[in-house]
């Protein structure tokens, strides 16, 4: 336990600097700004149809957009509220649920009526029961439950839960309180995982009686501001925002909610924050402030590759300007977001995937681990923590690389890749020592080299005699100068070599003439 999280700390607290580039694997859509001072939250809803349409949170209200294949988005809607630049929103079959701080004398969660697009927009209700000003509402995306969850919100530092299962008429039925600030939340199924901003925890609840939640674990978040959170679709990991310059999105394993830990890192650049994460299939859409829309391959969330993204502010890093979210849930596969600046974004990714490579160092013939081995990537640069069982991983987009690998008393050594999108590749980097190179079996000043294919080998390798005239044997030397195979080859073009009982190792191969002269020689390194 000890060594893994000593590599994964180390190697995962990494990240990538995008300066030259607006945009990877991402393509712009559409925009819209209709002219509101500020923009916040965005959410997906697609009618009966199928049809999509994309409704934002702006300064003054809700605006509904449509978005069709004929790359024309065209606003078909809009409900005022009270002002502010804080509003969210999240839909549940033909109604969206909006919460705001904004205060007026009709603040209280917006109930709006979607299923006459692109026709009409309407205000259902104001729910204002239990509460007025709300920070987030969320829902469960994985389910067709008919609740909604508002945190932060002015009667309380709780979770408030609603039944919406009657839009025209929604009913608290639950609040999860646990005496200090909720921020956000994230739901999935009876779980509800509450970022206590100012706590640095993440409560984890139990709202299978949602009369009733539960805490039943807590994950502890030692950078502090903690923001928002999502599981995997697999449950096993959670991926956590904080909303402060400075620090990165983390990705805990919660397989076991009694040890949870900490197993990666990510940020495009330390001196933004990462706002909000969201999860489809094997992808993580984030949005990242600053610096955009970005997009990350979580295949093997404990190794997350930046695979796409899309700078949406041209001013300079940090603070709270740039994009709010991007919500990825249509079918189409488009991404949608605020841009708090100039209002709506729409995307279409690729889908391009990362590939990963997961090696080990060792000694070429004791098979020692060499956990002290510096393992640089050529190409970009990047330098490849191992850790105490000489382990490494590394992701990166499809492409040639090469893996450099040196040790003091070892012989440098460079292993080509060819990464494609979705490889999982096992490497295995063997270093040959000096010592074993340095044997004075080979005077290369008088003698030439033999062509040996493959080597090293496993199996069998078949020396190449074609070039050479006036030959008769070929010996197989160990390092001790000892004979340990014996070939005549005279009248012969090539020699198969099988390895059969052969001890793995570096041996020698001599070529002689008919009076005892070398005439060839090489090393050969069986596995």
């Amino acid at each position: 336990m000890i060594s893994r999280l000593f590599f994964l700390l180390i190697f995962l607290n990494c990240f990538v600097i995008c300066i030259a580039q607006n945009a990877l694997n991402v393509e712009l859509f559409g925009q819209f700004h209709r002219g509101d001072a500020r923009y916040s939250g965005s959410w997906a809803y697609i009618d009966t149809e199928g049809n999509e349409y994309a409704l934002l949170g702006t300064r003054t209200g809700v605006a509904a957009y449509t978005i069709d294949e004929q790359m024309m988005i065209e606003e078909v809607g809009f409900i005022s509220g009270p002002e502010s630049n804080w509003r969210e929103i999240t839909v549940i079959g033909t109604h969206a649920f909006v919460t705001t701080e904004g205060a007026s004398d009709t603040t209280g969660m917006q109930v709006i009526d979607l299923q006459y697009l692109p026709d009409s927009l309407d205000l259902l209700t104001t729910y204002s029961t239990t509460f007025t000003r709300g920070h987030i509402i969320q829902r469960d995306v994985y389910s067709d439950s008919a609740y909604v969850y508002v945190n932060g919100t002015s009667a309380t530092d709780g979770v408030h839960i609603l039944d919406v299962s009657n839009p025209a008429d929604p009913i608290e039925i639950g609040l999860y309180e646990p005496g200090y600030y909720i921020h956000d939340c994230h739901v999935k199924h009876d779980l509800l995982f509450a970022c206590a901003f100012y706590e640095s925890i993440i409560d984890i609840v139990d709202i299978s009686d949602k009369s009733n939640p539960v805490k039943i674990g807590q994950i502890d978040d030692p950078t502090g501001n903690t923001h928002s959170c999502w599981l995997t679709e697999d449950d096993r990991y959670l991926v956590v925002c904080s909303e402060l310059d400075g620090l990165p999105s983390r990705i805990y394993n919660v397989e076991d909610l009694g040890n949870i830990f900490e197993v990666a890192r990510y940020t495009a650049n330390p001196l933004s924050l990462v706002h909000n994460p969201y999860i489809r299939g094997e992808f993580c859409f984030l949005s990242h402030n600053t610096e955009g829309l970005r997009v990350l391959d979580i295949a093997d969330p404990e190794l997350p590759v930046e695979v796409g993204f899309y700078d949406t502010y041209d001013g300079p890093s940090g603070g709270f300007s740039g994009l709010w979210s991007a919500c990825p849930f249509y079918p189409s596969g488009k991404i949608i977001g605020g841009n708090r600046e100039d209002g709506l974004y729409v995307w279409n990714f690729n889908n391009t995937q990362a590939g990963r490579i997961y090696g080990v160092v060792k000694d070429s013939i004791t098979g020692e681990l060499l956990a002290d081995a510096e393992l640089i990537v050529l190409e970009p640069q990047d330098t490849l923590m191992l850790d105490f069982d000489a382990a490494f991983k590394w992701g990166a987009l499809p492409g040639d690389y090469s893996l450099a690998a040196t040790l003091d008393g070892y012989q440098p050594k460079t292993v080509a890749i060819e990464l494609n999108g979705g490889d999982s590749l096992e490497v295995i980097v063997e270093l040959v020592a000096d010592s074993l190179v340095n044997v004075n079996l080979i005077d290369s000043k008088n003698i030439k080299h033999l062509k040996i294919n493959p080597n090293p080998f496993s199996d069998k390798t078949e020396v190449d005699l074609s070039d050479f005239k006036n030959v008769h044997s070929l010996q197989l030397i160990d390092l001790q100068g000892r004979v340990v195979k014996y070939y005549l080859v005279e009248n012969q073009n090539s020699l198969i070599i099988q390895k059969g009982k052969l001890p793995s190792g570096v041996y020698y191969l001599k070529l002689f003439n008919p009076n005892g002269q070398t005439i060839a020689a090489d090393q050969v390194l069986i596995h």
